[in-house]
């Protein structure tokens, strides 16, 4: 509230409670009309509106919605080393990657003879998630195992 608006009902507090047995009883009435005189309130929309690209009359119109652009996609890709265990690529692939059993043994022949190969292709987050997931789970096990992120070339999903 306005300092002139407490010192008012300070006064009429004082006024009532002087010589009065009643519960004192407050007229915000007046306090509020201070608060609220001072402010112009300007119409959203209709008639008063004084935007050059306003011409909608009483109408109610949505927003264009934006245009979304698809975000750029990257693959992750596993590298081979001679050292982790061909059972364990697998798991990794059925762990983070959501492949079948067959569909991980399909991609860790391809990175056992290929010497790497396509675990999957996401946005740039969540690939960068994947590669640091099966990274720490190789290092957490005790095995050389990399998984690396790249830009991919193409906008299909593995």
């Amino acid at each position: 509230m306005h300092a002139k608006s407490l010192l008012w009902v300070s006064k009429k507090r004082q006024k009532l409670s002087n010589g009065s047995s009643k519960i004192p009883r407050l007229d915000y009435t007046e306090a509020m009309h201070e608060l609220v005189r001072d402010t112009v309130f300007a119409p959203l929309c209709g008639t008063g509106t004084d935007r050059e690209d306003h011409d909608d009359g009483d109408l109610a119109v949505a927003p264009a919605k934006p245009q979304l652009k698809k975000p750029p996609l990257y693959r992750v890709i596993l590298l081979n080393d001679d050292y982790t265990p061909m059972e364990f690529v697998v798991q990794v692939l059925e762990q983070f990657f959501g492949m079948g059993r067959e569909k991980a043994t399909q991609v860790m022949l391809a990175v056992h003879t290929q010497g790497k190969g396509v675990c999957g292709i996401y946005p740039q987050d969540i690939a960068d998630t994947k590669a640091s997931q099966v990274n720490q789970c190789a290092r957490d096990s005790g095995h050389p195992l990399l998984c690396e992120v790249e830009p991919s070339s193409d906008d299909e999903e593995d």
